[in-house]
């Protein structure tokens, strides 16, 4: 679920328009969601695998009442031979009947979860069919599960499952690692209405007291939160995409509040839809459900929902297009395995956004878009991408849009930029995608692919980026040496002591004193280091001048042309806060460094034989210190400050 932001759309009349919009960015905090009615997973359902879904419920517009609602579950006996059956419904709806391979059983309805005892054990392996009879008003008063407004203009009734949500309008079991096979969604409603739902509308039948009943097929396997209703006044506005090597026009169906003018606001928005379908059927493989359709359904809900091939969406904006399109590769044809590793549902569609004005507008607005990315991601110097376990119970945390969405987009940029080959960055994201389409994944198997098809270990760079935290600070030295050639040392701070180190690759953009340029790529793997070159004397130094990584930057000293009585050493990072990061250019044996306070009380001091080392500040009170490090022959002196 994405961009949580709340946008609410008020019309007044029919004959006119107006739309007040009220936006509050939740791209800069945590998505706006408590998670009382978290339900844990019963065991009892691990017994067996769901292979369809068939939801046929009758419901209007104008309340939230389920009314006459029929489920079935087909599902296969697995790990032994099955004498209880569970799955779970709220206790808000009253449950009438419930049968199980066409016959009655007693159950019970608590807890939130129907449970019976089977007529007779069934074995591994078999089908078995259950049959839920239902009604009731789900909970309402917020955006998930089944809502419905009756007093806007015009009402709607939609639903909204992820992540925990699912069971508070249907029986299900909610487990992502249990895609069903296939599904349809049968809703009867009034027959000025219209009910929108995921797949193939295979036939509206006329009802019985003037309603009718939309009859959606779905024949790919699915998920149990990205299925979806919806049911107002709307109009269908239908495009179509043609990405290459599909057969077919692939089918854009669009279900826009039946209000005059709102179409038009629209219209240029939805076209643009098909350009994107066929860019990312280009960059991540054929749209996953490409027998079936793209479409977007209007609901009043916070931004969208990448419900499988029929996104919920409040407004229709370029960015919120591409990223619940986004989604159909990541998230809907390859689903988290578990919701620590929301990452490779939300980082990625997060990271189309990119793709998207990268390659369909302009290099400086795709460039504009990561470096808010990063920023956002920066606002949290203690988080991780990765979930804990006890955080992945926790909406807030699912969807933080600085973490899950902003620092999960930039660390999938950074690593482009480690890989450096486009080609091969594309190539194993279609792996990735073909290799668990239509199945679930974690960011272990994304790393597993991307190994193997770079022939190389990146596992530092998921350490560091998907499960550390946080993001360095680089500090730069600069001058030249003995033989006149420039060098350059850099040190780092993280953010978080908990990643005490960050690999990466680094372009530096260098310049020198007759204005020429060079930019220089280099390697960090250890704190301070210090790099030389063969190039002339460097007047200033651009880091990052692309904006490829997480990272901040510290402070950039010229130490200039150094005499033969001074000691070629770099200090920092100034200000420190805890460790201070030396590195000596040469002569480095038998240094010794003295710490002293402005007042000249020496309040560390020790000796050294290495090249590269650090002196622990951490106890040291916040002030001005005199660091002086000699070999007995030279000498160097610096001030530093301690924050």
């Amino acid at each position: 679920m994405k961009n949580w932001i709340f946008i609410f759309i008020l019309f007044n009349a029919y004959t006119s328009f107006s739309q007040i919009r009220e936006t509050v960015d939740l791209t800069k905090t945590a998505r706006n969601v408590k998670t009382t009615n978290y339900l844990a997973t019963n065991p009892k359902m691990d017994n067996y695998d769901v292979v369809y879904y068939g939801l046929n419920l009758e419901a209007t517009n104008a309340n939230a009442t389920i009314s006459a609602a029929t489920v079935t579950i087909k599902a296969k006996v697995v790990n032994s031979p099955m004498t209880e059956f569970v799955i779970q419904l709220i206790n808000a709806l009253t449950v009438s009947q419930v049968k199980i391979n066409d016959q009655v059983v007693v159950f019970t309805h608590q807890n939130n979860e129907i449970s019976f005892n089977c007529p007779s054990a069934i074995a591994v392996g078999y089908l078995f069919t259950v049959e839920v009879k239902y009604s009731g008003i789900p909970p309402q008063g917020r955006s998930d599960g089944w809502q419905n407004r009756p007093t806007r203009v015009p009402p709607v009734t939609w639903t909204l499952s992820e992540s925990f949500h699912a069971y508070e309008w249907f029986p299900v079991k909610q487990v992502l690692t249990d895609k069903a096979d296939s599904a349809n969604v049968y809703i009867t409603v009034p027959s000025n209405l219209i009910a929108a739902s995921n797949g193939i509308l295979k036939n509206v039948v006329d009802v019985a007291g003037s309603k009718k009943r939309y009859e959606w097929q779905s024949r790919y396997p699915i998920d149990y939160y990205l299925i979806s209703v919806t049911i107002a006044d709307y109009i269908e506005y239908d495009t179509y995409a043609h990405p290459v090597g599909l057969a077919n026009p692939l089918l854009i169906q669009n279900y826009i509040y039946n209000v005059p003018g709102l179409l038009t606001q629209y219209k240029n928005a939805i076209d643009g839809t098909a350009a994107m379908i066929e860019l990312f059927s280009e960059k991540f493989g054929m749209y996953p459900f490409a027998n079936e359709k793209y479409g977007h359904v209007m609901a009043p809900i916070g931004g969208g929902m990448e419900h499988q091939t029929l996104t919920t969406l409040s407004t229709y904006e370029n960015w919120l297009i591409a990223h619940e399109l986004g989604h159909m590769w990541f998230g809907d044809y390859v689903t988290c395995s578990t919701w620590q590793d929301i990452w490779i549902n939300e980082g990625f569609a997060s990271y189309t956004e990119y793709v998207n004005l990268q390659y369909l507008s302009t290099q400086a607005s795709a460039d504009s878009w990561m470096v808010s990315a990063q920023n956002s991601a920066k606002s949290v110097p203690g988080g991780s991408v990765y979930l804990s376990l006890a955080n992945a119970t926790d909406e807030n945390m699912i969807f933080s849009s600085q973490l899950s969405y902003d620092k999960g987009a930039a660390i999938i940029h950074m690593l482009r930029y480690e890989i450096n080959n486009d080609v091969l960055f594309f190539n194993l994201i279609k792996e990735f995608l073909s290799r668990f389409g239509h199945k679930t994944a974690t960011g272990a198997d994304f790393k597993g692919v991307v190994n193997e098809l770079t022939g190389q270990d990146y596992t530092w760079f998921f350490d560091q980026w998907y499960y550390g935290y946080g993001f360095p600070t680089f500090s730069f030295q600069y001058g030249f040496n003995s033989e006149s050639k420039p060098w350059i040392t850099v040190s780092q701070t993280p953010s978080s002591a908990s990643t005490p180190l960050f690999k990466t690759s680094m372009e530096l953009k260098l310049t020198f004193d007759d204005n020429s340029t060079s930019t220089q790529r280099i390697l960090i793997s250890e704190k301070p280091q210090t790099f030389t070159f063969d190039l002339p004397k460097i007047k200033s130094i651009q880091v990052d001048p692309q904006k490829w990584l997480l990272m901040k930057t510290g402070t950039i000293t010229s130490i200039g042309n150094l005499n033969s009585e001074d000691l070629k050493i770099s200090i920092g990072p100034n200000p420190f806060s805890d460790k201070i990061q030396f590195s000596i250019a040469e002569n480095f044996q038998n240094i010794k460094v003295s710490i002293l306070d402005v007042t000249g009380k020496v309040m560390n001091q020790s000796t050294y034989n290495e090249q590269l080392f650090e002196i622990d500040g951490s106890r040291l009170p916040k002030g001005i210190y005199i660091v002086k490090v000699s070999n007995g022959k030279y000498t160097s002196t610096r001030k530093l400050v301690k924050e």
